[in-house]
Order: C-alpha cells, then structure tokens, then sequence
C-alpha cells in the first residue's frame, strides 16, 4: 500500500470535514488494492440497493421470477423519494426489470422497496453469504429505515425527523447514523468492491445478468462524485450512491479503453447533517481519482 497515497486520500476529507473510507482494487490484478479504513462498517444509505439488484438477478437466474412481468405501483404506496416513480403522483406500470434499471439509474426509492418486496432479505442475505459480504448487513428498505427514523428522532413524519436532525449539534447519538445500530443497513467498502467484481468477472450471477447489472450501472445519472474524478469520454464509470442528509457515498467501477478496471468504494459522513455539501462530494472524486492513480 502506497502509505503516501493515503495520507493525502484522508487530507481530502480531513478538508471536507468528513469521515471517509476507500477500498480499491484493480480487477485485472487483485493483489493491488489501496484502502482506508476498508473494513469498517458504515450505514449504506441506498448503496444498499447494490446487493438488491445481485439478488434479483439471480432469482431471475433461478427462474423465480420473470424479470419481463408487469407490475403496478401506486401512488399511495409508493416509498417516498426525489427521483424516479417515487416522485411521479400517478400509477406506474412497469416491468421488474426496469424497476430495477430506475433503482440503480436515479437511486428510485420506490421502486427498491417494489423490489425488495419480491425478493426478500433473506435472499438478499442469500446473495450477500454467497459472495463473501460477511460484514454487510440488510435488514430493511427505504419504507422501513423512514420508519425507523421518524421513531427514533421522536417526530411524526419523515419532514419533521429531518429538520430534527439538521437542528443537532453532533450526529454522534443518533441511532439511524450508528453502525451498531441492529435496525441499520450497513456494510464496508470492502464488501462494495467484492460484490462489484463478482459482478464483473460473471459470477454474481449469470453472465446475461451480470451484464443487466453493469449495464443499469453505467446509466446512472449522478456525475459529482466517481465520475466527476474520471472526465474522458473513453473511460466508462459504473457505479451506485447512496446519500442521506450526512451520508454521502459511491461504490463503482472505472473502465479504461485499455482493458484496465478498478472497483472503487468511498464512504463518507459529514459532522452535521447538511443537505447540500459540495465538499463531501468533490473530497469522494478526489479521494477516488487517487486511489486508481496509485493502483495504475
């Protein structure tokens, strides 16, 4: 491990004012990795929805589900949400697997716990043992973790548990942050650049649906964070966020034209809750763009 190359990855969140971890591994030759603080577990935020779609491809795998079927989801009991069906106010009819491609594009809150309500956590955990995420945890969904805050900030709805989390001093005692916390979904960079190369060496699932998955992931939408490190139009950036008032997260992979790849994991959670911090996302591409650097 290049010791240098980590003190500066730590500088950039030192200077955003977060608390950051990075694993990377390059897939053509995994003796070389880089990390930093790898194997600590964080709360995921909708990095969790990584592991959901590796489960529902191989259930699709498995013949337990036809990935082309039709289902409806209504706007009453839709899982709330900025972007995708979650922000739509009509029915939506969709198939499963274009639920999953609006899960992993623009991070659609409905649409995972649509998912998820199919698949379940025990197989998501199925999928989680099968690829030797030992230290990621899913026990929940979105609906559920809204649940689970609203109950723990003492509030009586998700807007009212939000500005209750903005107005604290230190995010240090707040059940829904804590790692330790049972009700959290939680996992490690580690485990993120495990599972993506499963995913990218084919044996996540089948070859067809590990080729879904990369697929989905190279159309997601947000560019601020791997991708903004990466800015060349022969380089592909596949990768998955996850963000929550102070969690700001990605997990991805980085294509050169080459043939070199590398999964890169960076986690990081600010010291106050703020909803926008430019600095947390630009210390993510910063931090990244060194580690594939050092690796290559």
């Amino acid at each position: 491990m290049n010791e240098n190359t980590v003190q500066r990855i730590q500088r950039c969140f030192d200077d955003a004012g977060v608390f950051g971890h990075l694993h990377a591994t390059a897939l053509h030759d995994r003796r070389r990795e880089i990390g930093v603080l790898p194997d600590e577990q964080v709360v995921l935020a909708s990095v969790f929805k990584l592991p959901l779609v590796i489960a529902f491809a191989q259930m699709v795998d498995a013949g337990e589900i036809d990935a082309a079927e039709q289902t409806t989801l209504d706007a009453s009991e839709r899982s709330p949400g900025p972007t995708g069906f979650a922000a739509m106010v009509d029915p939506v009819t969709v198939s499963w697997r274009d639920a999953a491609r609006s899960m992993m594009a623009v991070s659609d809150n409905a649409a995972a716990d649509a998912l998820l309500d199919v698949v379940g956590l025990g197989r998501v955990s199925g999928a989680l043992d099968s690829l030797g995420a030992r230290s990621t945890r899913i026990v929940s969904g979105i609906r559920d973790f809204y649940t689970t805050l609203v109950e723990d900030c003492g509030s009586t709805s998700l807007g009212e548990a939000i500005r209750y989390i903005q107005s604290v001093t230190s995010l240090a005692d707040l059940a829904s942050f804590d790692p330790a916390n049972p009700r959290n979904n939680v996992g490690t960079c580690r485990d993120m650049t495990r599972m993506l190369e499963a995913v990218w060496r084919d044996r996540a699932a089948s070859s067809e649906q590990c080729a879904f998955i990369r697929g989905v992931m190279a159309q997601q939408v947000w560019a601020q964070r791997l991708s903004a490190a990466f800015p060349f139009d022969d380089v592909v950036v596949s990768g998955k966020t996850g963000t929550f008032v102070a969690l700001r997260h990605e997990a991805g992979v980085v294509e050169y034209p080459n043939g070199e790849s590398y999964a890169v994991a960076v986690f990081t959670m600010s010291t106050r809750a703020r909803l926008i911090l430019p600095a947390a996302d630009a210390a993510i591409a910063q931090a990244a763009k060194l580690a594939v650097a050092a690796l290559r």
